[in-house]
């Protein structure tokens, strides 16, 4: 068993999980960036920085634990959550050549020292879907004796841990600690959005000819759908009418040559407040489907017109070469299946009601750009 308490004069490691909220799904199909709790580590040491060496931690110096990282290594494991069968779910054993490390900066606290770190997971991966049932109820915890965990004071380590004394290697206690329990859901995914950008070949800075970009839209789903685009950069058509504060909110832009990123002197601002009803405008409604895509244009004006703070092409220097591709945004919170017609019908109160969706039923809908980088040459 786990040790319950921690040696005065040792250092340990055990596992506080999340309370699992009853609406939160662990979803195999929808992807979910799921915090599951931290590792814990105390130490009584106030002088000395240390490090922790293990498989299980993923990501050097930051202190993020990859969930499926450490059950390979043996750090944590999986069980059956019934009480008729708690055995452990064995996955297969995988060491990283270079182990991760934690840096447990020194402290002149008299009481002992908790260093946090994040456990985390994203709940589509392959290997999830390989080991878990949909609807079974799964616990996650430290493992007892497995992974390979220890530490030394930093001013000891020479670069290569493997090189390290057994007597310099300090010995990591593990405590009794929590379990994190889940069930599985395997629900549809929601439909895919890919972007694709198009732009013209030339920039004319000063010239009669606007430059238009065009954003496209297109889904693999044959049944339409619609989805929300308020508060999203794709919400602008005129001054003072959504959020976007810069053009880089839509197309990620840089000098081809220098790699410079484009500073655009083109702001969108609005000084009476927030603009927004308390419902969205029809207009920030899209439906789209697999044969009907959804084309965003935004035009830039030449520079010296009247309205150059709103669409202005600041930012360009002239006779350069620029690459472009899309930038936001990545995703879309409401939407739902059916046609704009029908799921906007009605007073404002029908709309309200009818778009009350629940997002743990349909899920984010994520945007996956698709384009290759485009290139454009700016003219004086």
């Amino acid at each position: 068993m786990l040790t319950k308490s921690t040696p005065s004069n040792g250092i340990s490691l055990r596992f506080e999980a999340e309370e699992l909220e009853p609406d939160n799904k662990f979803q195999l199909n929808r992807k979910q960036r799921r915090d599951l709790g931290h590792l814990i580590i105390t130490t009584p040491e106030t002088e000395r920085p240390i490090t922790l060496f293990c498989n299980g931690l993923t990501v050097i110096g930051r202190g993020r634990n990859t969930v499926l990282q450490a059950l390979r290594s043996g750090l944590f494991e999986l069980v059956h959550s019934s009480k008729e069968d708690a055995g452990v779910i064995m996955l297969p054993y995988v060491t990283s050549p270079r182990k991760g490390q934690y840096n447990i900066l020194s402290t002149s606290f008299p009481q002992r020292r908790e260093v946090s770190i994040s456990v985390l997971t994203e709940t589509t991966h392959v290997v999830w879907k390989e080991i878990l049932q949909p609807g079974h109820t799964y616990g996650l915890r430290l493992a007892e004796e497995a992974g390979e965990v220890f530490a030394c004071y930093a001013d000891e380590l020479n670069g290569n841990p493997e090189r390290l004394t057994s007597a310099q290697k300090l010995p990591v206690d593990r405590e009794d600690g929590g379990t994190y329990y889940f069930t599985v859901h395997d629900d549809p995914a929601p439909p895919k959005l890919f972007a694709r950008l198009e732009m013209p070949k030339k920039a004319h800075l000063n010239g009669p000819d606007p430059f238009t970009f065009v954003i496209e839209y297109t889904t693999d789903s044959h049944k339409p759908f619609v989805f929300e685009k308020s508060r999203s950069p794709l919400s602008v058509t005129k001054f003072c009418s959504g959020d976007l504060h810069c053009i880089d909110q839509l197309i990620d832009c840089q000098d081809n040559d220098t790699g410079e990123k484009v500073e655009w002197g083109a702001v969108f601002v609005c000084w009476d407040g927030d603009p927004h009803p308390n419902f969205p405008h029809d207009n920030d409604f899209v439906e789209i489907s697999a044969n009907r895509p959804w084309r965003f244009e935004c035009t830039l004006e030449k520079l010296g017109n009247e309205k150059e703070y709103v669409r202005s092409m600041e930012g360009l220097k002239a006779d350069r070469t620029y690459k472009a591709r899309v930038g936001g945004p990545s995703g879309f919170r409401r939407w739902q299946y059916g046609k704009k017609e029908d799921l906007l019908a009605g007073t404002l109160e029908d709309k309200m009601k009818r778009w009350e969706v629940d997002m743990e039923k349909f899920s984010r809908l994520d945007v996956e750009r698709i384009e290759e980088d485009l290139y454009f040459e700016t003219v004086a």
